[in-house]
């Protein structure tokens, strides 16, 4: 036969190991976010590298043809010629509309000493041909039984409805004050006696 101490000492042994199960999700603390570190700022006078890296020009030209790798498309470019002290230092252009190539030279006219671009993923192109349309299909809508409800936010899980370990917690928490609730008055009243 179950007496009352064995019951008190049940929900007090059920209250720390669920306190113990729900322990873990609340001792370790979340992993901090990374602080991203500030990139140096660009050198003055050079071109940011962007996506292609800085690249240098050694043949004395004041306009030369780039191109985006393939299936990719040049969005923005930069050019140097002549120097930063005559106003000859970067130039950004934005390329609009992106394309494959692009001519580039600087708007002082004078050699380009380096450059560098960005790209980025060519738009795909549409089929020239629609496609055949097929009529939709016709289901007939799910009917519920009177008296049921349907679950609404598509989740099943208990981690899914907001419903989380913190529940154990709780549980625990409770399972020890009715246990020692029920322990403790058999203890008082031993002591009352005498026993």
């Amino acid at each position: 036969m179950i007496n009352r101490r064995a019951i008190g000492a049940a929900l007090l042994l059920a209250g720390g190991i669920a306190l113990f199960s729900a322990a873990p999700a609340y001792a370790i603390p979340p992993t901090p976010t990374p602080i991203p570190t500030p990139s140096a700022p660009p050198e003055e006078g050079v071109c940011d590298e962007l996506d292609s890296g800085k690249i240098d020009v050694s043949d004395k030209v004041t306009s030369l043809e780039i191109s985006a790798p393939d299936g990719y498309v040049i969005t923005e470019y930069c050019v140097k010629a002549g120097s930063v002290i005559h106003g000859d230092g970067p130039q950004y252009v934005t390329v609009d509309p992106p394309t494959q190539t692009v001519v580039i030279q600087h708007e002082s006219g004078k050699d380009i000493s380096h450059y560098s671009f960005s790209f980025e993923l060519a738009p795909t192109t549409p089929p020239t041909t629609p496609p055949a349309s097929t009529p939709p299909a016709t289901t007939p809508p799910a009917t519920t039984p009177a008296g049921t409800t349907t679950p609404t936010g598509g989740g099943t899980g208990l981690a899914e409805t907001g419903f989380d370990g913190a529940w154990l917690l709780f549980a625990g928490l409770g399972a020890i004050a009715i246990g020692s609730l029920v322990v403790g008055e058999r203890l008082a009243v031993r002591r009352r006696r005498g026993v």
